[in-house]
């Protein structure tokens, strides 16, 4: 009997980040990656965004295993949300097993939570069985070590997620690719080729554009005092470059991520751990916090200031300010900033990196277009189409727009157009007998906000208020009733942030009229309970200060009974 596959997107899919895919082969289950995303400005007060979990939880019993493909935040920084309402095996390599540990204590301590995770550690190049599918991991090269492609066996051939890689053939232990691998899954049959996009418009090959070593390597050479870099705690393969320079220069490394659950050091200190060592930094090398200001060490060091995207400009912004203790910029530093801008952030990097230029420091800002991430170009693209020599290809992990890129790639490389599939979040298609059924089945995937340790429980609505106060304010209307609904104190009306009430007196005066004359009419009628009068004076008020003002803010009527 041949294998029936079906493949379903539940994040990933035209938008950047929250990547989550389930490969469903006869009915069982396998999740590949758990992320979240960032919000986009608008949605203020949200901290993140994760997958909807709904598809996953009516089909528990169906889950064979999550596979974590490396320990970025888009791609495993979701799964304590997902262990808190399924419990199932996590397969990761040795390191991300490491991060996921990490991340679970991390979570479990902000949220008094008590998740325990089943972690299986695999071998970067392994097989292994999992509800009666063979399984294969190869190595691929990406930022992180540790990183991982992932084929499922089916009688119709490999159904294989590429993870996100670049073609880079002289990548150092422990980001290397395993081509021959690869090679080999790609000589038994793929049925079907799960490509990541967001760099699917650039021409070339990645590498060697994601190095900076050399680019940075004179401003190096320069400095005569301190070097202050800023760079994304998770992208590894940027800090062994750092401290590369740091060895070559005799200069000593700090790992100073003001975030207390930054991971660079456990990143290398696990690392270290492994049988071989991923960065290798001798003690004639390192320093640490205390000796930074010291007049002895401190033109030697290299101050390694690491965090999360959504952070690190933050942290630039507060060191500026005065707001940390322990880092003062003066003019001997040296101030390098290689961390690219990332979605949501633009308005705290702009400012950041002007408050930068006011110092008296040498400022250094290398802006996106010059920080090439380790993602797939167009020839890295080609290169593993040409190995897996897939019948079907489905460009994954990207916006819309990217995935068209992908999709002509594919098209150049030779494969069909109607063997190119496009998918949303939420869309499932289906393969029986090695061929692509045409009917899709569709599910309500919605985004999950996370609030502080509030799940879901944000929904638009709350945003759109958030909204409404950030641009218009908020109008309060306070009376006090008894029994007979007679008005028994004096109505006020309190605003903020709405307008400057000594120029518009009559506005409020027309609003306490509003509020006084509605509860007058209603006052004998019974039918009419006081919940009703107050989203009467809301409406009313809300079309007055419309006509007055021009301004929508947000109306909240308060009737005490007394």
């Amino acid at each position: 009997m041949n294998d029936v596959v079906k493949i379903l997107p539940l994040g990933g899919q035209a938008e950047m980040g929250k990547n989550m895919y389930v490969i469903n082969i006869n009915e069982k289950l396998f999740i590949i990656d758990a992320g979240f995303r960032f919000p986009e400005s608008e949605k203020l007060g949200v901290d993140i965004i994760i997958p909807s979990f709904d598809y996953l939880k009516e089909r528990k019993d169906q889950i064979a295993g999550i596979f974590i493909t490396h320990g970025h935040d888009d791609t495993m920084a979701a799964l304590p949300y997902l262990l808190e309402q399924i419990t199932v095996k996590v397969y990761a390599p040795t390191l991300t097993a490491d991060l996921i540990v990490e991340m679970i204590e991390q979570h479990n301590r902000l949220n008094r939570t008590r998740i325990t995770a089943d972690i299986v550690r695999v071998r970067r190049k392994s097989d292994i069985d999992v509800a009666g599918v063979h399984i294969k991991f190869f190595p691929v090269t990406h930022s992180i070590p540790g990183s991982i492609g992932i084929a499922f066996e089916t009688s119709e051939g490999y159904i294989v997620h590429a993870g996100e890689f670049i073609i880079d053939f002289g990548a150092p232990s422990g980001f290397k690719t395993d081509i021959q691998t690869m090679m080999e899954i790609g000589s038994k049959g793929v049925l079907a080729l799960l490509c990541e996009s967001s760099y699917a418009q650039k021409p070339g090959y990645t590498s060697p554009k994601h190095k900076i070593k050399d680019k940075i390597d004179p401003i190096f050479e320069d400095a005569t005092g301190r070097i202050i870099v800023a760079s994304y705690a998770q992208n590894i393969f940027r800090t062994k470059e750092i401290i590369e320079l740091t060895k070559r220069y005799n200069r000593k490394i700090v790992f100073y991520g003001r975030d207390k659950y930054d991971n660079t050091n456990s990143i290398v200190r696990m690392g270290n751990q492994l049988k071989k060592a991923v960065i290798e930094i001798p003690k004639e090398n390192i320093a640490f916090k205390s000796q930074i200001g010291r007049p002895d060490i401190d033109d030697q060091l290299v101050v390694l200031l690491t965090g999360r995207p959504t952070r690190i400009y933050h942290d630039i912004s507060d060191i500026i300010d005065g707001g940390d203790e322990m880092l003062k910029i003066n003019e001997k530093d040296t101030f390098i900033v290689v961390s690219p801008v990332v979605p949501g952030t633009e308005k705290i990097a702009t400012k950041a990196q002007n408050e930068l230029y006011k110092t008296d420091a040498k400022i250094y800002i290398f802006k996106n277009k010059d920080l090439s991430s380790m993602h797939a170009s167009i020839e890295d693209l080609k290169v593993m189409l040409q190995i897996f020599h897939p019948k079907y290809y489905i460009p994954i992990r990207g916006e819309y727009q990217h995935f068209i890129a992908n999709a002509a790639v594919a098209k150049e490389s030779g494969l069909p157009e109607e063997n190119v599939i496009i998918m949303d979040n939420g869309e499932e298609i289906t393969f029986k007998d090695g061929q692509l059924q045409h009917a899709r089945e569709y599910y309500e995937i919605e985004d999950v906000m996370i609030d502080g340790i509030g799940v879901g429980d944000v929904g638009m609505k709350v945003i759109d208020d958030r909204i409404q106060l950030s641009n218009d304010g908020v109008v309060i209307i306070g009376m006090t009733i008894n029994d007979k609904r007679e008005i028994a104190a004096n109505t006020d009306v309190q605003t903020r942030g709405f307008v400057y009430l000594k120029d518009s007196e009559h506005v409020v005066k027309g609003i306490l009229k509003i509020a006084e004359d509605t509860m007058i009419e209603n006052q004998t009628n019974r039918d009419v309970d006081v919940a009703d009068i107050r989203q009467m004076i809301k409406d009313k008020a809300y079309k007055y200060i419309v006509k007055q003002t021009g301004k929508k803010p947000v109306i909240l009527p308060i009737v005490i009974e007394i």
